[in-house]
């Protein structure tokens, strides 16, 4: 009579361990995947956003603005008989904050120093006219990847694009 054959311990050890190392091998894959889709998103809704405060302004006959701090951006619209510029607080225009990225902003290639965000003044002005300021905003995560700019010239689309 055969003997039941089966598996022994250090075979099913052997088994456990490689499945383990495949599995962690996978959720790193997974996480720095995610890191790089959310600054990704990140610069994809910031052009989207631009593009529907630019339309914004065209539809409303009003000049609205984006002011960019190193931890996030806000849009604004001028109160003409004031003069000053008011903070947009609902729906897609209100103030956002980004974490593990860091946001420079360059118009007409001059870099623009301090957070400007505080003084409700905005670094790029979308005109009723549907002309924007010309800009260049880069968007540098904080771990070790190329970062993400969104950028027009004044009269093209905004866009967001990798940089090499």
């Amino acid at each position: 009579m055969k003997a039941a054959r089966g598996f022994t311990l250090i075979e099913m050890l052997v088994v456990v361990i490689i499945i383990g190392i495949l599995a962690s091998a996978v959720v790193i894959g997974f996480v720095g995947a995610d890191k790089e889709q959310n600054l990704r998103t990140e610069a994809e809704r910031l052009a989207v956003l631009i593009e529907m405060a630019r339309s914004q302004a065209i539809q409303r006959n009003e000049e609205w603005g984006v002011a960019v701090a190193p931890n996030g951006y806000q849009f604004l619209v001028l109160d003409e008989p004031n003069h000053r510029w008011l903070e947009q607080k609902d729906g897609p225009f209100r103030k956002r904050s980004i974490e593990n990225m860091t946001l420079s902003v360059q118009v007409d290639a001059v870099p623009l120093p301090g957070d400007k965000s505080k003084d409700n003044v905005p670094d790029i002005v979308l005109f009723s006219s549907g002309e924007q300021t010309p800009f260049d905003i880069d968007i540098t995560p904080q771990w070790k990847s190329d970062p993400w700019r969104v950028s027009s010239d004044g009269v093209s689309r905004t866009t967001a694009q990798r940089r090499a």
